[in-house]
């Protein structure tokens, strides 16, 4: 699984070089005339520094096959090296609702025809639900989203989700959880998005070449994780004491401990508590 960002406009000039993620995915263009001011300063950062590379339209409605040859043009000398993107939500979008079905279909179709690049599809899960999507879904994978609420967070690698279904799709590729995501080295807030693709798997899409089994895993409601505090004891505690390093290896979670828990958590961007919780948990399994 890859943890990452996904950034428009309103995250201009955002040091990708020092916010931890394994990919990025960025606006690059909507309707057909506007370019992200900050797409080509943003890609190129991403790329030298060994990120993992996306790229998105935002429909607006003007014209699917008109909206993907503008997308095109933009994000030309990018493709085969970044996964391309359509952003289909209803936000200055009078097709979303009238013929989502068609339009994102017929935007696919143009951007596979003239590129060789099968792109993913972005929506919310309920909109997953909203429409028969079986004409997309059989050759365009999903980026989906939801939120289990407005709270800020860093990464999750267990992101909730409803036990209601991905409509046509058996499950996301990538799926953003937040919108108030809170990393080290930018003090807005950020989408999070996790991916369940091997960075192999990634660039096998951004080639035009998706692997055959991509979806093998999806976000779960649960994971059994214990919450370590002060005056926690065990064989968990010993574990965090190791991955933070620096710490008597004795299982006894002491003011040592908290106060090392609390300093990981503000490297990361995480609410400071000195309680290792779902979060906490996640960030130190993928940063230690």
């Amino acid at each position: 699984m890859l943890n990452g960002i996904d950034i428009a406009s309103y995250q201009k000039g955002i040091n990708l070089g020092v916010v931890p993620c394994d990919f990025v995915i960025i606006k690059a263009t909507q309707g057909l005339s506007y370019v992200n001011p900050d797409f080509e300063r943003a890609y190129k950062q991403a790329k030298s520094n060994g990120k993992l590379l996306g790229i998105y339209h935002y429909a607006n409605g003007a014209g699917a096959v008109k909206e993907a040859d503008f997308f095109i043009k933009v994000v030309s000398k990018r493709i085969g090296e970044a996964i391309l993107v359509l952003d289909w939500e209803g936000a200055q979008n009078p097709q979303f609702g009238k013929s989502d079905v068609s339009y994102v279909k017929a935007f696919c179709d143009r951007v596979y025809d003239e590129t060789g690049v099968r792109p993913l599809v972005y929506m919310s899960k309920s909109v997953c639900r909203a429409h028969d999507w079986s004409s997309v879904a059989g050759n365009y994978a999903l980026w989906v989203a939801q939120y289990a609420n407005n709270n800020t967070t860093g990464y999750q690698s267990h992101p909730w989700t409803d036990s209601r279904s991905y409509g046509a799709w058996d499950a996301p590729v990538i799926f953003q959880y937040s919108s108030k995501g809170r990393l080290k080295g930018w003090s807005g807030n950020l989408d999070l998005d996790i991916a369940y693709l091997t960075a192999e798997q990634w660039k096998a899409y951004a080639t035009g070449k998706p692997p055959e089994k991509a979806q093998t895993l999806e976000p779960v409601k649960e994971v059994a994780l214990p919450v370590l505090k002060r005056g926690s004891k065990g064989i968990a505690v010993k574990w965090i004491q190791l991955a933070l390093g620096g710490l008597t290896v004795d299982g006894d979670f002491g003011w040592k401990t908290l106060n090392k828990v609390v300093d990981f958590q503000k490297a990361h961007g995480i609410e400071a508590t000195g309680i290792v919780d779902n979060v906490t948990w996640a960030n130190i399994v993928h940063y230690m």
